[in-house]
């Protein structure tokens, strides 16, 4: 695959393509699931791991935690800041933004909007990816949902 095709699969996970529209469907949670299923077979390895800090997924918990991320933040999206590409990596900052509906790693909903930076790492082989590296500021999320005090304010 060329540098623009690897690109152009990296915009369409991130920035969603397959998922717009998706919470107007009748059965919002069924709907994303098999979409994920479909994006899944599309454009992943079956063996394909994410780096984060301290947790390494597999694809299929990787799936699960997107799955679970678009249900409590249903207008979740993201926007590429910057993208670089050479062989078969692609790199982008990206800022991440949604409004907390649902709960969310044991936290109820807050209804807050949030807006927080991150970068993706990529190594694609084949017009699927094959593993990832993933940083989003999950401390300003935090603060920004109010589980968090922020600098400044008291502790709760």
């Amino acid at each position: 695959m060329s540098i623009e095709e690897n690109k152009a699969i990296f915009r369409r996970w991130f920035e969603m393509e397959d998922f717009r529209g998706i919470q107007e469907a009748e059965n919002p949670k069924a709907a994303i699931e098999q979409t994920m299923r479909k994006v899944r077979e599309e454009i992943y390895a079956p063996d394909f791991v994410v780096h984060t800090p301290g947790v390494d997924m597999p694809l299929e918990s990787y799936m699960q935690y997107s799955i679970a991320r678009l249900d409590a933040f249903p207008d979740w999206n993201c926007t590429i800041e910057d993208m670089v590409a050479e062989g078969d990596k692609v790199v982008a900052r990206m800022t991440y933004r949604g409004t907390h509906k649902g709960e969310f790693q044991g936290i109820p909903a807050t209804g807050k909007e949030i807006e927080v930076g991150g970068v993706a790492i990529t190594c694609l082989t084949g017009g699927k990816f094959i593993e990832g590296w993933g940083y989003y500021d999950r401390l300003g999320m935090m603060q920004q949902l109010g589980v968090v005090p922020s600098p400044g304010q008291p502790g709760k």
